[in-house]
C-alpha cells in the first residue's frame, strides 16, 4: 500500500502540474491573442493612415496638376493674342507702305504725263507758228 500511496502523491503531482501548466498555458494563449489583435488593429490604423496620406497626396498632385495647366493654357491665351495682335500690325503697316509707294507712283506718273502734255502743247504751238 505505500506504493500505491507514494503513487497517488506522484499522480496528484503531476495532475497538479499538467493544470497549473495547462491554466499558465491558457493565459500566455490568451495573451498573445489579445497582443495578436492589438497589433492587427494597429496595422489597420496604421494601413488606413497611410492609404489617407496616399489619398492626399493624390488629390494634391491632381489639384496642381490643373493648375498648372490651366496656367499653361493662359499663358497660351495670352502668346496667341500677342502674336496676332503683332501680326495685324505688321500687316496695316504694310498695307500703309504699299498705299504710300502706290500714292508716290501716281504722283510720279502724273508728273510725267503733265511733262508730256506741256511738251506736246509746246510742240502744237511751235508747229503752229512755224506755219
Amino acid at each position: 500500500m505505500k506504493m500505491s500511496v507514494k503513487t497517488l502523491f506522484v499522480a496528484a503531482a503531476v495532475a497538479f502540474a499538467a493544470t497549473s501548466c495547462t491554466q499558465t498555458g491558457k493565459e500566455n494563449a490568451e495573451a498573445a491573442a489579445n497582443n495578436t489583435e492589438a497589433a492587427a488593429e494597429n496595422t489597420g490604423d496604421a494601413v488606413s493612415a497611410e492609404a489617407n496620406n496616399a489619398a492626399n497626396a493624390t488629390e494634391n498632385a491632381v489639384d496642381k496638376a490643373a493648375a498648372n495647366t490651366e496656367a499653361a493654357a493662359e499663358n497660351a491665351g495670352t502668346a496667341i493674342d500677342n502674336a496676332g495682335e503683332k501680326a495685324g500690325q505688321k500687316i496695316e503697316a504694310g498695307a500703309e507702305k504699299a498705299a504710300n509707294a502706290t500714292e508716290a507712283a501716281a504722283n510720279k506718273a502724273d508728273a510725267k504725263i503733265d511733262q508730256a502734255a506741256a511738251e506736246a502743247k509746246a510742240e502744237v504751238n511751235k508747229a503752229a507758228r512755224e506755219e
